[in-house]
């Protein structure tokens, strides 16, 4: 075996240099184990990728230790420059792609812009060449994660130095005449100082003196990410500048001040975030602006603009504090705390010291212990024990019924409309592992763990008595996921996170599954009439940039999963906050006349459930459509 997928995020990963049972660390932030065999790592979940074989990559001078992530232009991995005994990250154009002239073009244009750029914030290149079939360039290694995986972590004022950060970066970018055109959190790196990097300038576009735009191939076209990509990226991706790189950097300050993507009318984050102070309004709004002449005119003067939010930044480090203080009343509160400062840190020392020892000691002591004090005299403790609280299990399976309301509109034709609604009434909602309950008027879940009480673990709740056919259908939802909390058992390096809304029954699925750190999945299992597995989910057609990558945003969200018959098959498309484009979409050949259950999930996360409604063709259990038989799976 040569390659393994993440189990949270269907990532596939180069292991064929790794030993078994070594740990493997994915982008998205889960880690998983090498194993001997082809396992099924997430089964249970539907969230299996394809196993592809693909030879090791040997290069001279370096070796090759483990793959750290794949995208659409080749795979990232970490190895060792051999002259200088130093970790380097070294991006190799696959085979495959190596034979499409344009992609070889576009993977030597990366390589140029770093070449050309030599800044503290950007990612710097050492090297490059071709081995055999291998095209590939050696970078420095940033040891540390992807804004993505911490941006929930920060504070505002955190999140405004990150900002100024990669915004010197596109200075020094633009100053260069390099557009990145691809600006978003998994492009941004920290490394353990809270350090930037800004990364992966593969869809980069050059600007030479001898012409009047960007030097842009006919592919890169619309190319980018969608959710951070301007409004004139969007209509012609051949004529953009840096004002481009402006936008996507409003979006992602924004997304780190309020833990969402803007879309459309949008709160100005002041509304969302208690305590910031307006001010912050005023940057991000002009970096969003729709039209470019609206924005900062450049880099430099977004800097301008940020260095001012910064250095004007309360000295509270409390995350959502984030209030802007200017800075003649930062000094007036400096001058007044300093007075007798230095004589009372002499004594809270002399305390905090005491505290210690006394906290250590009541933890391990069988008898009275004396202690001198720093201001002379004795402490007796004596022999009372702090014992710490036990850790919190997992919560609980239901494993029973719930039952809730539901506005149920049948139609001559079999077809259906059933609104639920998570109050108590007569509509039977069968629930699973863990503990499901009725809150508030919405559907709450707590899951985690592994234990199945004998049985399969099955972590989501089924509408129990309605069949609907593939053929017709339509199910959506507003849901949320949130982490459980502290206090838990530590979970199995493989443990899973998502929150689903899915059309399944045993051994069949069509899901979209939203997973922290990871972002949105379509992913589709199913058998087809000649006994052909058929498995798969929409991070693929992310890593080949056929679609772009939507991110989990952090509130409440609605995501919306349709099913249609085409010939010969169903088209599944999968759709998040009223969008009428779909985040991912896939023709699913044989997959017409089933039936199956609507099923919300939830992986070892607070999960909630809202605004239930489905609609279609009405089915019996396992059946072609007909009449709905209102009998238990």
């Amino acid at each position: 075996m040569t390659t393994q997928s993440c189990p949270q995020c269907a990532r596939t990963h180069q292991v064929s240099t790794l030993r078994e049972g070594a740990e493997v660390p994915c982008a998205c932030g889960a880690h998983f184990v090498v194993r001997a065999s082809r396992a099924d790592l997430s089964a249970e979940s539907g969230l299996e990728g394809t196993l592809v074989a693909s030879p090791a990559v040997v290069l001279p001078g370096y070796t090759m230790e483990r793959v750290l992530g794949r995208g659409g232009m080749g795979e990232v991995w970490l190895a060792r420059q051999m002259s200088l005994g130093r970790k380097v990250a070294v991006k190799v154009l696959p085979p495959r792609l190596a034979k499409d002239p344009e992609f070889v073009r576009r993977f030597d244009k990366e390589a140029t812009a770093l070449a050309t750029l030599s800044h503290p914030n950007i990612v710097q290149i050492i090297d490059r060449g071709v081995a055999g079939e291998h095209y590939y360039f050696v970078m420095e290694f940033v040891e540390g994660r992807s804004l993505r995986e911490v941006m929930h972590e920060l504070s505002p004022s955190e999140a405004l130095r990150v900002a100024l950060q990669v915004a010197r970066a596109l200075e020094g970018a633009h100053d260069k005449d390099i557009i990145h055109r691809d600006l978003k959190p998994e492009n941004v790196l920290l490394n353990g100082r809270g350090h930037v990097k800004v990364a992966d300038f593969g869809l980069a576009g050059i600007r030479r003196a001898d012409v009047t735009g960007p030097q842009l191939t006919a592919t890169s076209v619309a190319m980018g990410t969608l959710n951070y990509m301007a409004p004139e990226q969007r209509r012609d991706a051949k004529s953009v500048d840096g004002r481009a790189d402006l936008f996507s950097l409003g979006v992602v300050l924004y997304e780190m001040l309020t833990r969402e993507v803007p879309v459309g009318r949008f709160r100005l984050p002041s509304e969302r975030v208690p305590g910031l102070d307006p001010r912050v309004d005023d940057v991000v709004e002009r970096l969003l602006e729709n039209e470019p002449s609206a924005r900062f005119p450049s880099a430099h003067a977004a800097c301008e603009a940020l260095e001012a939010l910064v250095t004007s930044v309360s000295s509270s480090s409390s995350p959502g504090a984030g209030a802007l203080h200017g800075p003649a009343e930062r000094r007036v509160e400096r001058g007044r705390w300093s007075s007798g400062w230095r004589s009372l840190r002499t004594v809270l020392a002399g305390v905090g010291a005491v505290a210690l020892v006394l906290g250590l000691i009541r933890a391990t002591s069988d008898g009275p212990v004396f202690i001198p004090l720093p201001w002379g005299g004795t402490l007796m403790i004596g022999s009372t024990i702090r014992v710490n609280p036990p850790a919190r299990s997992w919560p609980a399976n239901t494993n029973g019924d719930l039952f809730v309301g539901a506005v149920v509109d049948e139609l001559s034709d079999g077809r259906a409309r059933v609104g639920v609604d998570f109050i108590t009434g007569e509509e039977n909602i069968n629930a699973h592992a863990g503990t499901w309950s009725l809150q508030d008027g919405h559907l709450h879940v707590l899951q985690g763990g592994n234990d199945a009480s004998g049985g399969q673990l099955i972590p989501r709740a089924y509408l129990a008595h309605r069949y609907f056919s593939s053929d017709d259908f339509s199910a959506e939802a507003v849901m949320s996921a949130k982490p459980l909390g502290r206090g838990y058992p530590r979970e199995d390096p493989d443990a899973q996170h998502y929150a689903e809304l899915s059309f399944r029954v045993t051994g069949m699925q069509v899901s979209i599954y939203a997973i922290p750190t990871a972002g949105m999945r379509l992913s589709w299992r199913y058998t087809t009439t000649d006994g052909r597995a058929v498995a798969g989910n929409s991070s693929q057609d992310v890593a080949d940039l056929v679609q772009d990558e939507t991110p989990m945003p952090a509130g409440p969200f609605r995501v919306k999963l349709t099913l249609k018959k085409m010939k010969n098959g169903v088209e599944a498309e999968a759709f998040i906050n009223g969008s009428s484009e779909p985040f991912a979409r896939k023709f699913l050949e044989g997959f017409q006349g089933r039936s199956a259950k609507v099923a919300m999930g939830c992986r070892n996360l607070e999960c909630t459930f809202d605004d239930l409604v489905v609609r279609g063709l009405q089915a019996r259990k396992g059946g072609d459509p007909s009449l709905a038989e209102t009998r238990q799976e």
